[in-house]
């Protein structure tokens, strides 16, 4: 999970692109992996066999420093994990054909004997093992996320406190994994298709082998060339032969290209996609006054997202719905309650009145939001509210140690189930920075770790989506969604897949 607030800025060890004309490129750790151009075959096989993916940004072979969209894409054409999406952003078996659990803590992942290395060696669980305390030995930041998934030993091997041997991943033979976690996960096949988590063939000296359903054959320039891995285990599947990576610039046309990401170039058959991501202002519940349920309905009866946000309804979803669109089960239910009446309640008056600040970070969108949001609680003579801009480093400074009020926040979510965002309000959780504490909520979401049917799982997870709404515990506003410019002769994708990720070996072009 990661909070909008922070980008990881991370240094690479295999670029490509390396003397691109990105000003602002990163440069490597350390001597970049190249591929000999002067190996690259000519492509003379029709437009229907070859994608073109264009990127803004260097490409780098180390799953363990992906800090993009764009990085990630390339990787997962090149290296494929355990698991993987699919279309709709579903997870699905990749290289572990079936897994299983008696308690959501010790679970055994079953390797498919198909699953090929582009030299034709085996897969390897062992090779698994060894790629994850690989990350765990990194200056990446990434490696955070083996905590995150609750492995065991996981954080006192970050700290340096157990060698990597320690982490409770193990190779019982080469074909099966058993992971042991320090607290039931049962949501732990969608946290594996994570970009960092993808495996790595650990001996450089035979150059760049893959699993994944392209190989590379070679750069010209700044395009890169990938070809169909003809060991990958379900190529049958796969229908472009080859797929170019071309490095663009921001003011450089992209209709001539299959995929590009969030274009710098308005173009028409630009997509919106959703995103797991969802934005709102967290109220801090250590104040008596926020504390009280009363309080926070009249502020959110006072709000409208649609007067405060330009009408855009390809960048934004406007919700008052803490959850993205793809997780929502519960219908909004509007009570007309006196907005003086709910004050009132709280002990609040014209003569004793709300006084409150907002907290923000400061940017063009954000000084608009809170500006109209000022404007719609100074209707009532009950509330006096100002605004207090600051740097994003120092708004997550003051979320973190409860200086605030009311705050604006944001969370985006690295695997696609609700517990991502529902966690937020556990009280036992890390990442519950607003005080919110509801026993209920508490024993529903401790009972929807245990091992129970999904669709249980379910309904536990709606029932606190529905407490949340009626307690009005944050104040959600929008969720973003992602432009992404698709060529319009192309089809395998779902335009509702809030993942980000869009395979290359599941796409196919149309024949006229």
């Amino acid at each position: 999970m990661r909070n909008f607030l922070f980008k990881s800025a991370v240094l690479f060890l295999g670029v490509f692109f390396l003397n691109g004309c990105d000003e602002h490129a990163q440069k490597p750790a350390e001597s970049s992996l190249t591929v000999d151009a002067s190996a690259t075959p000519e492509f003379s096989q029709s437009r229907r066999q070859l994608l073109v993916r264009g990127v803004y940004s260097d490409l780098f072979l180390n799953p363990q420093q992906a800090s993009n969209i764009e990085q990630a894409a390339f990787l997962r054409d090149l290296f494929e994990g355990l698991v993987i999406y699919d279309t709709k952003g579903n997870i699905v078996p990749a290289v572990a054909e079936n897994w299983q659990t008696q308690d959501n803590k010790t679970w055994l992942f079953r390797l498919r004997e198909t699953a090929k290395w582009s030299n034709g060696e085996s897969v390897t669980a062992q090779q698994f093992v060894a790629s994850w305390q690989a990350l765990a030995k990194s200056n990446s930041p990434l490696k955070d996320y083996l905590a995150y998934m609750n492995l065991l030993n996981a954080e006192k091997v970050l700290k340096q406190e157990l060698p990597p041997e320690a982490l409770g991943i193990v190779a019982e033979n080469d074909r099966t994994l058993r992971f042991t976690l320090d607290k039931p996960t049962p949501y732990l096949p969608q946290m594996l298709a994570h970009s960092s988590l993808l495996p790595q063939y650990l001996k450089p000296h035979e150059g760049i082998v893959t699993n994944g359903a392209y190989q590379v054959s070679g750069q010209q320039g700044e395009r890169i060339h990938l070809e169909q891995n003809p060991h990958y285990w379900a190529k049958e599947k796969v229908s472009f032969k080859n797929v170019d990576y071309q490095k663009i610039t921001s003011t450089q046309e992209v209709s001539a290209l299959d995929i590009v990401w969030q274009p710098q170039q308005y173009v028409e058959q630009t997509q919106y996609f959703p995103q797991l991501c969802t934005y709102f202002y967290v109220f801090n519940f250590n104040m008596p006054q926020l504390a009280q349920s009363s309080v926070r309905k009249a502020l959110a009866m006072l709000t409208s997202p649609r007067r405060l946000l330009p009408e855009n309804p390809s960048r934004f979803y406007l919700t008052d719905n803490f959850l993205p669109q793809s997780m929502q089960t519960v219908e909004s239910r509007w009570e007309q309650t006196p907005v003086e009446q709910l004050l009132s309640q709280g002990q609040i008056s014209e003569k004793a009145p709300l006084k409150l600040t907002l907290s923000y970070d400061q940017s063009e969108l954000q000084n608009q939001l809170v500006q109209g949001l000022i404007r719609m609680w100074s209707q009532s003579d009950m509330i006096r509210i100002i605004g207090e801009g600051m740097s994003k480093s120092q708004l997550l400074e003051n979320i973190a140690k409860g200086n605030f009020h009311i705050a604006r926040s944001g969370w985006c979510a690295d695997y696609n189930e609700p517990s991502a965002f529902l966690s937020l309000f556990y009280s036992h959780s890390p990442d519950n920075k607003s005080g919110y504490r509801n026993e209920e909520v508490d024993r529903l979401f401790e009972q929807s770790l245990k091992v129970i049917p999904s669709p249980e799982r379910t309904a536990l997870y709606s029932r606190i989506e529905q407490i949340l709404q009626e307690e009005n515990v944050v104040l959600p506003l929008y969720q973003s969604r992602v432009p992404v410019y698709l060529h319009p002769t192309l089809n395998g994708y779902d335009s509702a897949n809030p993942t980000e990720v869009i395979y290359s070996k599941d796409l196919f072009r149309r024949i006229e």
